[in-house]
This record gives structure tokens, sequence and C-alpha cells, in this order.
């Protein structure tokens, strides 16, 4: 089966320093993805990368047989959205939520929007009323259920995880968890996830890559994560890190 994402030999660079050094890595159609590693690693900036958020780099992103390089805009938007760490940063606060679901519709001319508008706030969970509330009369979780309907409003194939859950309550994040694993499976998505949580990830993921210092250094499937079996003394640092922790 043809890979869905296929990223190769990518560097990403802030002014003169390389943050992303000659990552690759391919993701099946339908498969969750994980990139883990310590802060700075590179692995948010390979998820906007794949977004189309950082312009400096260089190498192969291709995401659903489209090119990144050169591709226009609102082709690669319909194929990949992002759920971004925060939810009330990347709100309008002064938007009602009918509105924040349904801007990337109206950017893109699509027709139908106030019934598509229904259909995604009943799709993460919440009911019709939730339309005229904004963004500071909601909790954490209803902020980041909002922030997923608005990136499945242009239906797209791949949605990207910033951290999806670091920012809610431990009670909360379970209940988001489940919602996108159901949304992965009703939708056919496909998932590239990056988390510092490893229980996040074998919870979400079938297979990860570990990053260090702008590097993936190792490729792991869940199984061999749930083992421990790991052959870089990095992932194992992590692993012990996060049971530790």
């Amino acid at each position: 089966m043809p890979a869905i994402i296929r990223v190769e030999n990518l560097c990403v660079r802030f002014g003169n320093a390389t943050v992303v050094n000659d990552v690759g890595f391919c993701v099946a159609p339908g498969e969750s993805f994980g990139l883990v590693g310590e802060s700075g690693s590179g692995k948010s900036t390979v998820l906007r990368t794949l977004m189309g958020l950082n312009r400096d780099w260089s190498g192969t992103i291709e995401i659903d047989g489209v090119e990144a390089r050169g591709a226009d805009r609102r082709n690669l938007v319909h194929r990949v959205q992002m759920v971004f760490q925060d939810p009330y940063a990347s709100l309008h606060p002064r938007f009602a939520i009918a509105q924040t679901i349904a801007e990337p519709m109206k950017l893109n001319r699509m027709p139908d929007r106030e019934r598509r508008t229904s259909e995604l706030l009943e799709m993460v969970g919440l009911s019709d009323a939730f339309r005229f509330r904004f963004p500071h009369e909601l909790s954490g979780g209803q902020r980041q259920r909002i922030a997923i309907a608005r990136a499945l409003a242009l239906s797209p194939k791949v949605l990207l995880l910033d951290e999806p859950t670091s920012a809610l309550d431990v009670s909360i994040q379970a209940e988001v968890l489940n919602l996108l694993n159901r949304l992965r499976r009703d939708l056919s998505l496909t998932f590239v996830i990056v988390s510092h949580d490893l229980a996040v990830i074998s919870h979400m993921c079938d297979r990860l890559a570990v990053m260090r210092d702008s590097r993936v250094v190792e490729t792991l499937t869940r199984a061999q994560l749930r083992e421990g079996a790991m052959e870089e003394p990095y992932s194992r640092q992590l692993l012990a890190a996060s049971i530790l922790g």
C-alpha cells in the first residue's frame, strides 16, 4: 500500500540554526504515527513544516500524492489539517463557535456551512447550542473538541496533532484521546501525533519515531515500545523517564 505521507531528507532552518536534520519517514493510509523526544528535538517543527507553516526547508514532503513544495495552498489544506497544543490560544476569542468552525469553509467557498457546522459539533460530541458560545465560555476539553471540529471542516485525510491533550486536565485527556481514536476509525483518518508522553503515544500510535537533537534516532512499533525493545540508549532513557514520571 502506498504511503499517504512521505518525508525524505527533511532539513529545517531557523536563521543559521538547523533544527531538523535529514529526517525521513512514511505513514500508511489510516495509520497513526508518533513523534517523540525531549523539548527542542525538532518534533513539533516537523509537524509545522508538514502543515506549511515553516518556509525555510529542504528535502521532500508529499501528502496524499501532492508535493508540498510549490503546491497550491488550497489544494493542500483539503488534505491535511492541524490541531494545536493550546485550544484557547488557537481559537479566535471574538468569534462565536459557529464562526470558528465555519471559517475554513467560508475561505474555501464551501456550500451548506450551517449544516456542516451542526454535523461537526455532533461529530465531536457537542450539541448544536454550542454554536452560539465563545471560547471563554467553554472548558479546556470543550475548546479542544471545537479545535478538532474546525480541523475536520474541510474533510481532510490527515490530521497533525501537536500535544493534543497536554494542556488539558488529566480527567479530560482520556476523553479527547478516545474521541480522536473514534474519529480516525469512523472517518478513515491518518494521524501524525507529537507528544512527550509515551503513554499517549502507546495508546494512540501504531508506530513512532524517536527524535534527538534534530534527527530521528530510531523507529519503533507499538509492540516494541510496550515491550521496551529499543536499540538506542536514548530511547530507553525516554521510556525510563516516562515510567518514573
